[in-house]
């Protein structure tokens, strides 16, 4: 990339297209890279995502971990993660999954042995992980601090799931019960199972990125599928946030453009406003593209018996909850909607969608670089949520460490951002926080945003963090003499209080 003077000269548009694939095409923040094959021809599934990888990641229908090709066919059905992690990633570059996804470093230790030989290619992606760089050298402080975690943590976060199940199986019934009684408590309780299943959706998904189990199905309760998500959540936005590369951002177009772009439409940018209204119904739209795709079997997709998940809410609620089949589907519906709402609402202000992160169209800090850097060029965390560990287990809290390392769970998480914020202050890379109120503003300017942010230009862009009140202070960005970002702030220990776990607050040792 050529060097860049206050205005990014590669800057251009995301057009969405059904035309056929344009194989010469190059990302815009990164135009030494080849641009995803299948990114704008609709429908954006998790399948055609990993079709457009096997064809751009030169793994020659292997696995590639950095640029070493492996056979891991004879692991499929003993990974300890589940068989799936290893089957659905054949043919594709799995560096970025395999360097975040194993924190004990026994992986590493096993790798050699389904060694096959070197590739020449270069690999399709700007992120490092260099031994001495920020996030390797964070990860070795991490797995010397985990070992020294309480051994029981997880079942926190086993306890407040298995408890949102039954309070959604519950409360699932009362709302049929209700309706034939009485309209604005039939109402009121609808509202509230919304809620529930949006918390235990949430809640569901801290355990689909770790190795099988049986909570990781609950996620299917809202009608989307946990396993379309290990793939468009797990492997796509976590490993490549921000990037053409992060199908969720794809998923949401051509109605949610949240890239900039110099000639973004009017309509697109007026999403800032009627973007409730598409959070309203994208579960649902997944739903039924994901029926549709399994049941036509597009792209190698099928339908599996968790696929009867997704049913199970409407039935429990018509069999016991006296409602004829009609209006408990109509319920079920409705449900579904402020299900979504929430869900959507969370997931979207939780750190990613703020107007100064970067986005594909920004000007990247280098060509390549670190990609725990990166992580965090792309997170203005939330904290609201900070003091308790149910509100961030079912609101996509401590959202930073949680995309550093996604295996482990929320209860541990907390514990680790001392070692975190230490590390990040070695390194002066500081990580940028907000509350609730600043995310959904910074998330509708980031949907009128046109012009690229620079984050070679440290002078650039302004710092933002939170004073003891959680009142938004601007001060001007400094420059160090190894930063090549721009400076951010991290949260002021008087913004929590406590960990909601009887202990003391994690982050109270650093400011």
């Amino acid at each position: 990339m050529q060097a860049i003077d206050g205005v990014n000269p590669l800057f251009s548009t995301h057009c969405i297209s059904t035309m056929a694939p344009n194989i010469d095409k190059r990302q815009t923040s990164f135009p030494h890279l080849m641009y995803p094959i299948y990114r704008d021809k609709d429908p954006k599934t998790a399948y055609q995502w990993l079709k457009g990888k096997h064809q751009l990641d030169g793994a020659e229908g292997l696995w590639r971990i950095h640029d070493s090709l492996y056979d891991l066919t004879d692991l499929i059905s003993s990974h300890p993660g589940g068989p799936q992690w290893i089957s659905i990633t054949k043919g594709t570059d799995i560096t970025e999954a395999f360097e975040t996804h194993h924190l004990l470093g026994v992986a590493e230790t096993l790798l050699p042995k389904y060694f096959v030989r070197k590739v020449d290619t270069p690999r399709n992606s700007p992120f490092t992980f260099k031994e001495d760089g920020f996030y390797k050298t964070l990860k070795t402080k991490i797995q010397k601090k985990y070992q020294e975690l309480p051994k029981d943590l997880r079942r926190k976060s086993d306890t407040a799931t298995d408890f949102l199940l039954l309070s959604l199986l519950v409360s699932s019934l009362a709302c049929t019960y209700l309706w034939k009684t009485d309209f604005v408590l039939g109402g009121i309780a609808t509202v509230v199972t919304g809620y529930i299943l949006s918390a235990l959706t949430t809640a569901a998904h801290n355990y689909f990125h770790r190795a099988d189990n049986w909570r990781m199905y609950l996620f299917n309760f809202s009608g989307m599928s946990y396993e379309d998500w290990r793939i468009s959540h797990a492997l796509s936005h976590h490993l490549h946030t921000n990037t053409v590369n992060d199908l969720e951002l794809s998923m949401l177009e051509p109605f949610l453009q949240y890239m900039p772009a110099k000639d973004k439409p009017i309509w697109a940018q007026m999403a800032s406003f009627y973007y409730p209204i598409i959070f309203a119904f994208a579960t649902i739209g997944m739903f039924v593209i994901e029926l549709f795709t399994a049941a036509i079997n597009m792209d190698g997709k099928k339908l599996s018996w968790a696929n009867a998940i997704q049913f199970f809410l409407p039935f429990w609620m018509w069999c016991f909850g006296g409602l004829p089949l009609s209006y408990t589907l109509l319920l079920w519906f409705t449900i579904t909607v402020i299900c979504s709402i929430f869900f959507m609402c969370f997931g979207l202000t939780a750190g990613h969608h703020s107007h100064n992160n970067f986005f594909d169209g920004d000007v990247p800090r280098d060509e390549y670089y670190d990609w725990g850097i990166h992580q965090l060029d792309t997170v203005s965390e939330r904290v609201d949520e900070t003091d308790n560990h149910f509100k961030s287990l079912t609101r996509f809290g401590f959202h930073a460490l949680h995309h550093l390392f996604p295996t482990l769970d929320h209860a541990e998480l907390q514990y680790l951002y001392p070692t975190f914020l230490e590390h990040c202050d070695k390194f002066d890379v500081k990580y940028r926080t907000a509350n609730y109120m600043k995310s959904f503003i910074d998330h509708s300017k980031q949907l009128i945003r046109k012009r690229p942010n620079n984050f070679r230009d440290v002078k650039s862009q302004p710092t933002y963090r939170l004073d003891s009140g959680q009142r938004e202070v601007r001060t001007a960005p400094k420059k160090k003499p190894w930063s090549t970002g721009p400076e951010t702030t991290t949260v002021s220990c008087s913004i929590v209080e406590g960990t909601g776990l009887g202990g003391e607050n994690p982050m109270k040792y650093y400011d």
